[in-house]
């Protein structure tokens, strides 16, 4: 709330004069002063939540126990922490949701609903054993369904004498009837946040560099206002930048690029980052998310070879190395235990410019860096023009 004071004319004159001396002194040295970056504080009062989680494929088959979907909720601890510390409000509702599909559950389950039910409450036992301090100091409250009557069951019709289980367009229907999601949501006023003003930020320069898995390899993560360009130089490894607005929603999204030529002529893309993008994507990592991310499928290693390289007619054997004759191995090994889908990325030549223009609500800037070995890293610029 505003608070407003009555001030008397001389007072207020009194202010004019003090406020036109300091400009003018400000205006005669301003050009010899140097330039400090500037930040600006926002602050509103707002529901706050936190983005959606779904964790479907963190359960086995039948199982409502998982290792996976804990390791994943402690993977975001740090995440939820910084979100519930930026949140002034003093309680938080973890809602949990669980659906289940119409395929029979295994022995134990035999009550529709009751599997999801039993993963719903494991889903609430992790978060007790992650964040204990919040929930014994009431910070954080745990919502889950009561009963199965609270579960979300699937429409899709499911009976086994008429291949239904082999059927893939229904299996794809049942896998996505199978969840468990939670967010988390807040109501306060918003803490006040610094954010750089992009005609002011110096940018990021990174050489040998790689995210690491338990932050999504993220290595630049900047907060800015204004309104300018944005300019990224990738080189020949792939990286991606998105721009996201304040409620965490990409807005642009370079996906995967690089913005000079590798130098294997033989091949569209470098086996090896095709390989360690497609492990990421088979992990669901937000860094390989989005529209934006380009996929080929193959049916055999011999068709996605014929897929990399630049003439299928001219296949050969590749000689031995970290960016292509052992990820290629890879590869083989991924085509032999049913892997279909695999991960490319765009190439072209020159940087990529977006336009950032935090009055449309962008706010931040976000750059993915998975690629690397031990003898091979990424290295990228983002800088900024101001419009």
């Amino acid at each position: 709330m505003n608070n407003l004071f009555d001030i008397s004319s001389e007072e207020r004159n009194r202010i004019m004069n003090l406020h036109e001396g300091a400009t003018k002194r400000q205006y005669l040295t301003l050009e010899q002063a140097p330039q400090p970056i500037i930040t600006k504080t926002t602050k509103s009062s707002s529901d706050t939540v936190f983005p959606k989680q779904n964790l479907q494929n963190q359960f086995k088959f039948g199982e409502y126990q998982s290792d996976n979907a804990k390791n994943f909720i402690t993977g975001l601890k740090p995440k939820i922490e910084e979100f519930i510390k930026n949140s002034g409000g003093k309680n938080f509702v973890v809602n949990i949701s669980a659906g289940e599909s119409n395929v029979t559950n295994p022995k134990g389950f035999e009550l529709k609903g009751s599997l999801a039910l039993a993963r719903a409450n494991s889903v609430k036992q992790y978060f007790e054993e992650i964040f204990p301090d919040l929930i014994k100091n009431n910070v954080l409250v745990i919502k889950t369904p009561k009963d199965v009557s609270e579960v979300v069951i699937g429409e899709t019709p499911y009976d086994k004498t008429k291949g239904d289980n082999k059927n893939p367009e229904k299996i794809k229907l049942y896998k996505q009837e199978q969840f468990v999601t939670f967010d988390i949501q807040g109501t306060g006023e918003v803490r006040d946040i610094n954010t750089k003003d992009i005609c002011q930020w110096e940018g990021k320069k990174i050489e040998a560099g790689q995210g690491e898995e338990k932050y999504n390899y993220v290595l630049t993560d900047e907060k800015l206002f204004g309104n300018g360009n944005i300019i990224f130089d990738t080189g020949t490894i792939p990286d991606r930048l998105v721009i996201l607005n304040k409620g965490g929603s990409v807005t642009q999204d370079t996906g995967y690029v690089t913005t000079r030529a590798h130098r294997y002529k033989e091949f569209k893309w470098v086996p090896l980052y095709v390989y360690q993008l497609t492990v990421i994507n088979s992990k669901n990592n937000e860094s390989v998310s989005g529209d934006k991310i380009i996929k080929i499928t193959a049916n055999s290693y011999q068709e996605l070879l014929e897929q990399l390289v630049v003439d299928p007619k001219k296949i050969k054997s590749f000689y031995s190395g970290d960016e292509v004759g052992n990820p290629l191995r890879d590869l083989k090994i991924l085509c032999d235990k049913g892997t279909k889908e695999f991960v490319v990325y765009t190439q072209q030549q020159g940087p990529v410019n977006l336009n950032f223009d935090s009055s449309s609500g962008e706010s931040e800037v976000k750059v993915y860096s998975p690629i690397g070995t031990d003898t091979i890293k990424t290295g990228y610029s983002v800088t900024a023009k101001c419009a």
